[in-house]
């Protein structure tokens, strides 16, 4: 039996992320095996003590450490084997030597980073990633710590404050419950600008993550009859934070010409956002009009779920009175729930959409139902192979 137990734990843990040879699709597969294997591993009990007692207090680590410096000066510093002495001198301000060792058992323990002998350590590529600026790990930390634990922690009290029920309101509800201002979600965005980094961050490394739009729907059919001649948009991306989706038509299309590809979004986020010379950046609240008419393609990804219906409608119908019938596309990029089997990643969004924003993703037949009240037809729902959202086709009814 302790042959068997040894040969079992020796396979698991040669199993490394390189096997898949970059293929994404069997790396997620494996993972939520793996998911699957702990769930059936750990006893009842176990499973409450990692809810309630371990990772509160991996966060606090986690997040104690990005308020001194240390991820980011481990990882200036080339990363490498470091005494807890070496990394106390790493920290401004300097952290306590005891401190930190207690967090660092805490953290090898959780292997976000290595521990190789006493007192000495080695980062991990999660740790060392938290260092490194442009993978935006720190970021999405630091926006839990700004908004995402705090009303998750809340939501049982505002619910039976809400009788159980589901709430729409955009701007009373379960985050602003937690405001010490009762500011919505976007709001306290917009007046921390801390949060608003952090927040903005996080959303890049979530794109970054995902299948790029233009490998789950081939935009060369947009190409087919496209007027681009005249000055024409080629693709309009509505809400397109620093320009990821609209640089994935511009590397699978690079000759298309300059002004044909729009970012648009707030004044604050297209300040900050590096495209192609050949992408115009423009400034629009798509609450107001949609000023580009006639564009070949109208590209939305993970917006409208961030909104209740009546909100997403008015978006919708914004979008819809700039299209030109039998010409313009409209294109979401968004969760579609199945109705069985939904994966942790498409029901934890679900719940943190109602938990900070009102919102919550929607099904196929909620989808269906949202586009036909705007005034459009869906022409085909596109899954993605990491099976995490879908394009949505739709046209001008």
């Amino acid at each position: 039996m302790a042959f068997v137990t040894q040969d079992i734990i020796g396979r698991l843990d040669a199993i490394q992320p390189e096997a898949f040879g970059g293929n994404e699709v069997t790396r997620l597969q494996v993972r939520a095996a793996a998911r699957r294997l702990l769930a059936r591993l750990e006893t009842p009990y176990e499973r409450a003590w990692g809810f309630c007692f371990e990772h509160p207090v991996v966060f606090a680590a986690l997040q104690t450490c990005i308020d001194v410096g240390l991820w980011a000066s481990w990882t200036a510093a080339g990363g490498g084997e470091k005494s807890i002495e070496d990394l106390v001198q790493l920290t401004t301000p300097t952290i306590e030597t005891n401190l930190l060792r207690r967090f660092f058992r805490l953290l090898a323990a959780f292997n976000v980073v290595e521990e190789t002998g006493k007192d000495t350590f080695k980062p991990t590529p999660f740790s060392y990633a938290i260092g490194d600026e442009k993978t935006k790990v720190r970021a999405s930390l630091q926006a839990a710590t700004n908004q995402y634990i705090a009303a998750g922690h809340n939501l049982p009290t505002y619910l039976c404050k809400n009788s159980y029920k589901e709430f729409t309101d955009i701007n009373i509800n379960n985050y602003s419950d937690t405001d010490p201002d009762g500011l919505n979600f976007f709001g306290r965005l917009q007046k921390t600008p801390a949060y608003f980094e952090a927040f903005t961050g996080h959303m890049e490394a979530w794109t970054t993550w995902k299948t790029p739009w233009t490998k789950v729907y081939d935009t060369n059919q947009l190409l087919e009859g496209a007027q681009l001649d005249d000055g024409s948009p080629f693709v309009v991306d509505i809400g397109g934070n620093t320009g990821i989706d609209i640089s994935h038509v511009l590397t699978k299309h690079p000759d298309l010409p300059a002004g044909s590809l729009v970012l648009q979004d707030l004044p604050e986020i297209i300040a900050n956002a590096q495209v192609h010379k050949n992408v115009t950046a423009m400034v629009h609240d798509f609450w107001l009009p949609q000023p580009v008419t006639g564009s070949r393609a109208y590209f939305m990804h993970a917006v409208l779920h961030d909104w209740p219906d009546d909100k997403a409608q008015q978006l919708l119908v914004n979008t819809r009175n700039a299209m030109k019938k039998g010409y313009s596309k409209l294109f979401i990029y968004d969760i579609v729930l199945p109705p069985t089997g939904a994966s942790i990643s498409q029901t934890t969004m679900d719940v943190e959409m109602m938990s900070l924003l009102s919102a919550a993703e929607r099904t196929q037949g909620t989808w269906e139902k949202l586009l036909a009240d705007s005034g459009f037809n869906i022409v085909k729902f596109w899954p993605d192979p990491q099976e995490y959202e879908m394009i949505i086709e739709a046209e001008v009814a």
